[in-house]
């Protein structure tokens, strides 16, 4: 997919990009060749300008090159190529938070899954080992985590250096009219989480859980663990997804990438605590309204 792609290159959006492919410029390759860019407003030299730093790009598996320049909802464009590289590795990362309003307070539960294994850092045990962790990524996708995520992280973990290629799933998956939370995309889906109870969690209920565990309930932090570790490993199948889907919609002759199977953590929890918490969540409303 990427080397049809000619959204990086200046003053070229999805029209024209569209009218390259339409005339037969499909790859770099056929760019490359063209002598007259006159028709499409676009002067020569830029085009295969940037298509020479395009090319040393993916050479020296430069992903931060191309993210820079992508717009974020075109950002998926890069896993197909990079995802084969086993020299790049992809973060998936969700946090979890405690409520409070100072950030440097905020983060309880940061979750990291690098397509293989999930690996968590909890507050007050290991936090701050994700500072020199996450170096070791290329690439960075999340849900929401532009608007989220990455602007916590970086305002309560000093000297922090995320991943500068960076895929955020809700801009994504919004182009495949896949829009609202994540539980409830994944149930769209078919992607939904195998226990029906964690599917029922939220953020507040992270929240609530985070403060249980601060009382001592030996349920809670593992119930938060296993609640955290069922939104990172939900992002990769969602990314093959849409990269799918959005593929179909181009007329271009791509192919598809293999879906992979959700995995279920290995994280017990304790779903008679996500009971009383629904329970006493339904208390509070019925209180509330009277």
């Amino acid at each position: 997919m990427l080397k049809h792609t000619f959204l990086h290159i200046p003053r070229v959006g999805k029209l024209t990009e569209q009218k390259f492919w339409q005339i037969g410029i499909q790859t770099w390759d056929d760019a490359l060749q063209v002598s007259n860019y006159a028709k499409l407003g676009i002067p020569e030299l830029l085009i295969k300008s940037f298509l020479a730093d395009s090319y040393l790009a993916l050479e020296q598996h430069n992903i931060s090159f191309f993210s820079k320049l992508l717009p974020s909802s075109d950002t998926w464009r890069l896993y197909p190529k990079f995802s084969h590289n086993l020299s790049l590795r992809i973060a998936y990362l969700d946090i979890e938070t405690s409520g409070a309003n100072s950030y440097l307070d905020s983060i309880t539960v940061i979750g990291v899954y690098d397509g293989t294994v999930v690996k968590q850092y909890v507050k007050g045990q290991n936090l701050m080992a994700f500072r020199d962790d996450i170096e070791e990524f290329d690439l960075l996708v999340t849900f929401n985590g532009k608007v989220f995520d990455v602007p916590v992280l970086q305002a309560a973990i000093p000297k922090l250096h995320m991943p500068k290629a960076h895929i955020d799933l809700r801009y994504v998956l919004k182009q495949i009219n896949l829009k609202g939370g994540l539980k409830s995309i994944e149930r769209q889906t078919g992607f939904a989480r195998e226990q029906d109870e964690l599917g029922q969690l939220d953020g507040y209920d992270a929240v609530l859980l985070w403060r249980l565990h601060q009382r001592g309930d030996p349920r809670a932090l593992p119930t938060l663990l296993r609640y955290n570790a069922e939104d990172v490993v939900g992002l990769k199948p969602l990314l093959e997804l849409a990269c799918n889907q959005l593929t179909k919609m181009l007329p271009l002759d791509l192919p598809l990438l293999p879906l992979s199977q959700r995995t279920t953590p290995n994280i017990p929890y304790y779903p008679e605590l996500i009971q009383e918490l629904k329970y006493w969540q339904h208390s509070q409303q019925q209180n509330y309204y009277g």
